[in-house]
């Protein structure tokens, strides 16, 4: 018995480190990794496990801790200061599509409880992967990317009235929609009992663990309040995500929620995992080629049935044509929620696996797309914005006040790096213009009377707008790394004599920097610690000039073959 656990385990360790892997060298996202190792290992692959209680209780367990850590990032005050993106753009998008899907099915005679529960699969997009990718494109702080990662996150909000739902039906053949609402109701009511009564109950015992100084009595507590929650909620008749979702935003209130964070993710990344694997392990990749037509119908559902819906949606909200088109086609694919409700829905008998099975492949498949299409979302955009000639008022503001400067340096970004060079550059009298695209920071630079302008510096149109042909010097001052080698490409273009430092976290990219053009490279890390390393020479008593040759040497070293580049 032992043997065979520690052998399954094995397996399921060694299957998801080897896909994980792979396709992260890809720079796929991991959960079509775990989905993979599932279907290689499981009873439609080489068969070498089969789902049994052990895997299933673990699968369950990944499944709180999943929605805990949504609840910990998800805070009322925040939503409600977001209302019109989060509830009004979020609740229009899921509503209409799960209409645009559960309509034809129920006219096609499917059960209706089917219908909602394909409709609400088909609403779902991956946080997680649309989350990464324009964390990785720099377009976090774009329009679309604040509009698209507002939606998502009334995505995840909508899951737990979808468990509700499935987890009522599934206890019952039949459901009175007076009971529907009775349960519906208590969920409602547990969120508001959680924000009333057990925020300062958690906030007091986290912050009578605190004063023990235990790291282990921490985790222990966090560990507990996640899993008593989850059990409380589970006797009160709801299902188990839901009540470590309400844990998990009522810690998410208080000031432990980034230590809670950090000290639960690793249980739940391992757990999750495990959860993503049992899905793959009940997927049959026969039906690929015995139903190929209904898989390829369900692909063109999420890829291009949900983005017209989108389209729709956010062109009813006033946005631009092309700020709607980005915005579909960052969210038209399959989300894990999607994968979540299928699968539990077929677990509990509820939607037969003829039904379920090629909605569940095709919406792995477009996971599995889903970053190619992000990354391509502003080639789109382009091509269907009729009002692309027209200047934008960004570019407006820019143009006024880049009036009359010639000669002048052009800084991008003022975050914290940024905010100090300028205070520089202001103290010695130097003309120059901040462009910053998040507004957040746009606003914090305006407040301490930099001289900033709000737009994005990775479009060429802005950087025109800047004078960058007139440009002494182009400073940048974030490391996404397609942005900084687009906006060094076109300063290089329209300016060749422009002198441009980059500055960065770490060392890895600096050779990329100065291949796209880069005139000097800045490591913050290499920086940091060189200057920390002068300091420790000198406290032990050697003088400056001893100190500085050292280090200067040590500089040298580094990165030879950029010695000239490097700016430390």
């Amino acid at each position: 018995m032992h043997d065979a656990l520690l052998t399954q385990s094995l397996l399921l360790v060694l299957a998801s480190a080897l896909a994980v892997g792979v396709f992260a060298a890809w720079g796929m996202p991991a959960v079509m990794g775990y989905l993979v190792a599932g279907v290689a290992i499981g009873p439609y692959g080489l068969d070498m496990i089969a789902a049994g209680e052990e895997t299933r209780f673990l699968a369950e367990l990944g499944l709180v801790f999943l929605m805990f850590m949504v609840g910990l990032e998800f805070s009322p005050s925040t939503l409600l200061a977001a209302r019109y993106d989060v509830l009004l753009a979020g609740g229009l998008q899921v509503g209409a599509t799960m209409a645009a899907v559960a309509g034809p099915l129920w006219l096609l005679g499917l059960d209706p409880r089917l219908c909602v529960l394909l409709g609400g699969a088909v609403a779902m997009s991956s946080t997680a992967i649309a989350g990464k990718q324009l964390a990785e494109q720099g377009e976090l702080g774009t329009q679309h990317g604040r509009r698209a990662i507002s939606i998502l996150l009334f995505q995840d909000l909508a899951t737990i009235p979808l468990l509700v739902l499935l987890d009522s039906w599934a206890r019952q053949d039949s459901v009175t929609p007076l009971g529907l609402a009775g349960r519906l109701g208590l969920a409602a009511l547990a969120l508001a009992a959680a924000a009333v009564i057990s925020r300062p109950v958690v906030r007091a015992l986290f912050a009578g663990v605190v004063k023990s100084r235990s790291n282990d009595l921490f985790l222990l507590a966090a560990l507990l309040v996640a899993l008593g929650a989850a059990y409380l909620v589970h006797l009160a008749g709801l299902a188990l995500p839901v009540g470590a979702f309400i844990a998990g935003m009522v810690i998410g209130e208080s000031d432990f929620r980034h230590r809670v964070d950090d000290d639960i993710r690793p249980f739940r990344d391992v757990l999750v995992g495990l959860f993503f694997v049992t899905i793959g392990m009940s997927l049959d990749p026969r039906l690929i080629l015995e139903h190929p037509a209904t898989i390829l119908a369900w692909m063109a559902v999420f890829l291009v049935g949900k983005p017209i819906v989108i389209l729709g949606v956010c062109l009813l909200l006033g946005r631009s044509f092309a700020t709607s088109v980005r915005i579909a086609l960052i969210l038209g694919h399959g989300g894990e929620f999607g994968l979540l409700l299928l699968t539990l829905a077929m677990t509990t008998g509820l939607m037969p696996p003829a039904i379920g099975q090629p909605v569940l492949i095709a919406l792995a498949l477009t996971m599995g797309l889903a970053p190619l299409i992000i990354q391509r979302n502003a080639i789109f955009g382009r091509l269907f914005d009729r009002r692309r000639r027209r200047m934008t008022a960004d570019e407006a503001a820019i143009r006024e006040a880049t009036g009359g400067l010639d000669g002048h340096i052009v800084l991008c970004g003022c975050g914290r790096v940024g905010r100090l060079v300028a205070t520089a550059l202001e103290a010695a009298k130097l003309p120059h213009l901040l462009i910053e695209a998040d507004h957040a920071r746009f606003k914090e630079a305006q407040r301490l009377g930099h001289k900033v302008v709000h737009g994005d510096a990775g479009h060429h149109r802005i950087l025109a707008a800047a004078g960058i042909a007139n440009v002494k010097l182009v400073i940048i001052t974030f490391d996404h790394r397609p942005v900084v080698e687009r906006i060094l490409a076109f300063a290089r273009g329209r300016n060749p004599s422009i002198a441009c430092i980059v500055s960065t976290n770490d060392d890895r990219d600096m050779a990329d920097f100065v291949q796209a053009g880069a005139s000097v490279v800045f490591p913050e890390n290499l920086a940091a610690g060189l200057g920390l390393a002068d300091q420790a020479l000198l406290v032990s008593g050697l003088t400056q000039e001893e100190a500085g040759r050292l280090v200067t040497a040590l500089r040298a070293e580094l990165s030879p073959e950029l010695r000239d580049r490097v700016g430390i």
